[in-house]
């Protein structure tokens, strides 16, 4: 079997808002480059370790995100050298570049994955592309516990240091199946103590390995969850107090609309504060948005009802004018019953409030009066 490189993505210089010097942005760039170009041969090898397992389709969710999380990472690699243009960046390019590699959007990848993208940053898409393919390495047993023993535990160790940082500085849900990361860290001081006497410390080191990998990897995609939930969070208040003020303008419209006709429509505009306060859980908030997109939608139609009810006067009165500009041109106008009707059009139509029936009656009875009859006169 074909040992895989250990590739581990490089420190990313700079923070989110801080124009990353150019020298730095250059050396992030050839190493993010080389990390990619390793991943993707890493991946490639367990991907065919994979296929040969007998239980191959136990690796294949893994994998899919693994790849995903590549291609999320290579999208943005590309994003920062069209940034880059060889090295022609100024104090803006170089603001934009550390926005692309610290803040949170989308990257590449199949729709599952869409939610969970959305929320990483670069940094963190290549820390969990490191624990994924480290958590595969571990099934896979592709790494016994050789020359390289020490490095492999030093790794762990980080992975577990920022487990552990992750967890004081989240406010996120704490994964349900999050180990004890101390338990762990303490695990593998024991195994490293024993590894340094000699003794063969494999199994019992793979088995952390790939649990710190795996804690790394939930402890991320809840991060990126409690951000997205944060987000959608912040657009749905947004969007209760959009309709809240739209809710009053229709109120308005509504009473317009019952000064100027008469019959108005029988529709009642939705009371917004019945939905009740913005939940902060997913679940709830997402339920919370169809209930809030339904109001909006019930809205939409009284605005679009009230609207053709409040304009339906001068709608009549221009087809009127129409009419009695074709009267005119055929004669019938003169007809002392068509000049009738028109005035009578004319007063139901400037009445307010208009009953609208009775002067939809008389524009339709002055549209059928000035059809011209056939040998009659005018």
């Amino acid at each position: 079997m074909t040992r895989p490189e250990h590739a581990t993505a490089p420190t990313a210089p700079g923070r989110l808002g801080q124009a990353i010097g150019v020298d730095e942005l250059r050396t992030y760039l050839g190493a993010l480059d080389t990390w990619r170009a390793s991943r993707k041969r890493e991946l490639d090898q367990i991907d065919a370790a994979a296929l040969r397992s007998d239980e191959a389709d136990s690796y294949t969710a893994d994998l899919t995100l693994a790849m995903t999380m590549w291609q999320s990472v290579s999208d943005r690699w590309g994003e920062l050298t069209r940034i880059w243009d060889s090295g022609r960046v100024g104090p803006q390019q170089q603001e934009q570049m550390s926005r692309v590699i610290w803040g949170t959007g989308a990257g590449g990848g199949s729709a599952a994955m869409t939610g969970t993208m959305m929320g990483l940053s670069l940094v963190e898409a290549c820390r969990l592309s490191d624990a994924l393919t480290a958590t595969l390495r571990a099934r896979l047993s592709f790494d016994p516990m050789a020359a390289d023993v020490a490095a492999r535990i030093q790794a762990t160790r980080a992975t577990l240091e920022r487990c552990a940082e992750q967890l004081a500085d989240s406010r996120a849900t704490r994964p349900a199946s999050l180990p004890d990361i101390d338990a762990l860290t303490r695990r593998l001081d024991e195994l490293a103590a024993r590894a340094r006497r000699g003794s063969d410390v494999s199994g019992p080191f793979a088995a952390i390995e790939a649990a710190a990998a795996k804690a790394e990897r939930d402890l991320i995609v809840a991060g990126a969850a409690h951000r997205d939930l944060g987000r959608d969070y912040r657009a749905t208040l947004a969007r209760r107090r959009e309709l809240e003020a739209e809710a009053e303008e229709l109120f308005r419209l509504v009473d317009r609309t019952r000064a100027a006709v008469v019959p108005t429509p029988k529709l009642a505009v939705p009371d917004v504060s019945r939905l009740g306060k913005v939940p902060q859980t997913r679940e709830a908030l997402d339920a919370f948005r169809a209930r809030l997109e339904l109001v909006a939608a019930a809205m939409r139609q009284i605005r679009d009802t009230y609207t053709r009810a409040l304009g339906e006067p001068a709608v009549l009165l221009g087809l009127l004018q129409a009419f009695a500009a074709k009267a005119k041109a055929n004669g019938r106008a003169n007809d002392p019953l068509v000049a009738l009707v028109k005035e009578q059009a004319e007063a139901a139509l400037s009445a307010v409030p208009c009953h609208i029936q009775d002067a939809r009656n008389t524009v339709e009875n002055y549209q059928r009066l000035i059809v011209p009859v056939p040998g009659g006169g005018i």
